[in-house]
């Protein structure tokens, strides 16, 4: 990412990836009360298979944005969509970002569960970007800032309208303007080679 960037995380990763760490530990330490060192070993794939995976699905996600392009770095994929490709961003579920050749959305900036719904407030509400609201002036749950993906959205349509405004995206190339999406290869492999070794232990034990 370009040194001008800015990058969105959810703050609830810290609850997540913690509370996922800690029933991993849990389980290890369950398994060696239960069995001793031997139940422990036995236990420790799945153990840090699942804590592996906590941290790539709650940690590890996260929006990069930079004067190049927007980045949604997903646990399994990464994908690049410069300015001149990005059509519309979108909170339906989670921010997504819309182009002629798909819609991506962002892991990391899901939209407002029905607990954040409820306790929104007339100032969340008055907060949401005036450019949010339909013809009838309702605006989605999903822009709120206070949701992940109202945070994120606002983070990526401040650059682009400053980009825009400064004549800097390319307009009418969309559809010839190219997507890049790349796996995650390592984080793939190490989630195979957790998965397989806890196949192989609970098949000998």
């Amino acid at each position: 990412m370009a040194s001008d960037g800015t990058v969105y995380r959810p703050t609830s990763r810290f609850f997540t990836t913690g509370g996922t760490w800690l029933f991993a530990g849990g389980w290890c330490a369950a398994a060696w009360v239960d069995a001793g060192v031997a139940g422990a070993v036995s236990a420790l794939p799945a153990c840090a298979g699942l804590a592996f995976g906590g941290w790539l699905a709650f940690w590890y996600p996260r929006v990069e944005v930079d004067d190049e392009a927007v980045r949604l770095v997903n646990p399994l994929r990464t994908v690049s969509v410069p300015w001149a490709a990005l059509a519309h961003v979108s909170t339906q579920y989670a921010m997504t970002l819309v182009t002629p050749h798909g819609q991506y959305r962002a892991w990391a900036a899901p939209g407002p569960g029905a607990g954040h719904v409820a306790r929104v407030s007339v100032s969340d509400v008055r907060a949401v970007s005036a450019g949010s609201a339909d013809a009838r002036g309702a605006v989605p749950m999903g822009d709120l800032p206070t949701a992940p993906s109202g945070s994120a959205a606002l983070l990526v349509r401040r650059r682009w309208q400053r980009l825009v405004e400064e004549g800097r995206v390319e307009a009418g190339v969309a559809d010839r303007t190219p997507v890049t999406n790349r796996w995650n290869v390592p984080a793939i492999a190490v989630l195979a080679v957790a998965a397989i070794t806890t196949l192989i232990v609970a098949l000998v034990g």
